[in-house]
């Protein structure tokens, strides 16, 4: 009898130790179980065992303390993988390595726990109509783009393809009204959290604007106005180089030219997004010579991975190829894929 009391009162310390969990101290008293899954912008994601998923802002706890060992990123840089334990106000401790005192650290000085890994994110976006009958037309659209942020860098690559044509109810002949496609890439160095160096390549052909090729590499600086789940805002300026090739007639053209771009993205929710981007080339030695690429459209999620989006593009000329228009403006219903 004695022997199985002893079991119980074991067992009932096993399973309260096991339950307690994370505890987070509030400035207020108040304490809360769960476990620590993240901390950003200020922020701790804390599932716990009661309320579910919740967003605490970090001004408001007084310490806490975890049973596993969690990733720490300090604001000097400094990555600890360490079990926290509860200090006084706005502090923890933790067993540092090579020393036989606990190390206290200071709450506002933690920038990150347990930080998303760097990954790509982005999405593919296509569209279709086909018409068969007393008319006959075919659109096709396929635009995908991808984007890796790390702590001091960002990658990101686009393309695209626009294709339609029509047949002449009349002549019975068919006749393309758009083929065009682009690839771009730019990488961008963080030198502080706001300020950036880049480099791009941007790589287009457009067959019924008698434009056979046109690259424009470029570099320059950048600012990060707004960094944030649900708003990000850029600006851009910088120099690059123009190559063109045109056809009916053949032509070449070769300059140099600024850069100003920027890029604007907003959450309304959780599931409709906005976004507008500009980008203004003009040519240094031509005033009158400009380039403007720019969008801006809509994407709602419609599941965690299927969304549909509705977007205006315009690509300005200000000196095209002969016989051609200064603009090319498109509008855009598609389904797509995020990852």
């Amino acid at each position: 009898m004695k022997k199985t009391s002893l079991w119980a009162l074991a067992g009932c310390v096993v399973f309260l130790t096991a339950a307690r969990g994370d505890e987070i101290l509030f400035k207020s008293g108040d304490r809360l179980t769960g476990t620590v899954k993240m901390v950003a912008e200020g922020k701790m994601t804390f599932e716990s065992e009661v309320a579910g998923t919740l967003t605490l802002k970090m001004d408001d706890i007084k310490t806490f303390s975890t049973e596993s060992p969690i990733e720490i990123g300090m604001n000097n840089g400094t990555v600890l993988m360490q079990k926290v334990t509860a200090l006084g106000d706005g502090f923890v401790s933790i067993d540092a390595e090579g020393t036989t005192q606990p190390q206290s650290l200071a709450l506002a000085d933690m920038i990150k726990i347990n930080p998303e890994k760097p990954r790509w994110k982005g999405a593919v976006i296509a569209g279709a109509t086909l018409v068969r009958g007393n008319s006959e037309s075919s659109t096709v659209t396929v635009n995908g783009e991808a984007t890796r942020r790390t702590d001091n860098s960002r990658s990101s690559f686009a393309a695209g393809y626009y294709f339609a044509n029509q047949r002449n109810n009349t002549t019975r002949d068919t006749s393309t009204s758009a083929d065009n496609w682009f690839i771009k890439g730019q990488y961008d160095h963080f030198f502080s959290k706001r300020f950036y160096g880049y480099g791009n390549l941007h790589y287009e052909k457009d067959r019924i604007a008698n434009l056979s090729m046109r690259a424009t590499p470029g570099i320059g600086i950048g600012c990060q106005w707004v960094e944030k789940p649900d708003l990000n805002f850029s600006t851009e300026g910088g120099a690059n180089w123009v190559y063109e090739e045109y056809s009916d007639p053949s032509e070449t053209r070769t300059y140099m030219a600024g850069r100003l771009a920027y890029h604007l993205d907003k959450s309304f929710n959780g599931f409709v997004k906005g976004f507008h981007n500009l980008e203004y080339i003009p040519n240094f030695e031509q005033t009158d010579a400009f380039l403007v690429n720019s969008d801006v459209g809509l994407r709602a999620t419609l599941t965690s991975q299927l969304v549909v989006e509705a977007k205006a593009q315009l690509a300005y000329n200000s000196q095209p190829a002969d016989d051609r228009d200064t603009k090319d403006m498109r509008y855009i219903l598609g389904v797509g894929w995020t990852f």
